[in-house]
Parts: C-alpha cells; structure tokens; sequence
C-alpha cells in the first residue's frame, strides 16, 4: 500500500461528516512521505520555474522577505520583466531562518500532483498543496489563520 493510499484512506469515517470545513483533525504517522518532495526536488523546481510572489515568497520574524534580497529582474525576449533566483542569496536567507512558502506544489510536481488528485477524488472538491520549508526552528510568519482549510 503506498503512503498515498493509505493517507486517503485514514481520512474516512466521521472526518468528512463531521470535521471537514468544521475544525482539524491530527493523524500522526498515517503514512511516510519523506520520499514524496525532497530538497533536490525542491531545488529543480526553483531553477526550472518562474516563481514570483505571491507563488514563492519568503518570510523571516514575521515579515515578507523583500524580492531583490534573493532574486534580481531579468528581461525577456518579450520585453516583459520576471525576477530569476539567486541560489547563494535565497540560501543565504535560509541560513539565516527565513521560512520558504511556495503555493501550488502540486502544479509543479508529479508525486504531490497524485497525492492532491487523490485526495481531491476522495473529497470530491479540489486540493492544493502548499509548501512551508525552513532549515531553522525559527519562527518565519507568525501566528496566522487562513480562509481556507489546511493541513501540515
């Protein structure tokens, strides 16, 4: 049984009737996705992808992360202006406890694409995944709500 299944699965029972879109449920250890994204996955994605904020963005003592301290603008042949990464200087805001956000991995990535199409035939209503990544403890964004269910 891959983690996949078995984390739909889990979610059957009362959470549909009785949490989903009402309050959170926990389920540790429903299955092992160390595998499903890692950091060289997470590396790909950056240099192939143009990803501006609000898709990729950066936060350090509750603050966003100004663009120009990890990205620099770069024209393209259409004349449109996009901001490229720069590896040394997002790693160095890392370094330094800055938490990473990227929203819609699953439009980036084929094993969490299937993990959100999974869950998405599961609950019959769509899913995105987002990405909150840190090298550090240190809080990034602060305490927050959203409008929208989430899990971790």
């Amino acid at each position: 049984m891959t983690a996949i299944s078995s984390a739909v699965r889990s979610l059957g029972g009362d959470f549909p009737a009785e949490a989903f879109g009402r309050t959170y449920r926990l389920w540790p250890r429903v299955g092992d996705f160390s595998d499903l994204l890692t950091w060289d996955d997470l590396n790909q994605i950056i240099a192939r992808h143009r990803l501006e904020p609000p898709r990729l963005r950066l936060f350090n003592d509750g603050s966003q992360i100004p663009q120009h301290s990890y990205a620099h603008p770069v024209m393209s042949k259409r004349h449109t202006v996009w901001h490229r990464i720069e590896p040394a200087n997002l790693h160095h805001q890392l370094k330094d406890g800055a938490s990473l956000v990227l929203d819609a991995v699953d439009a980036l990535h084929p094993g969490v694409e299937d993990l959100a199409t999974a869950l998405e035939r599961h609950f019959r209503t769509d899913v995105q995944v987002n990405l909150y990544a840190s090298w550090t403890p240190k809080e990034g964004f602060g305490v927050h709500w959203d409008d929208h269910d989430g899990a971790s």
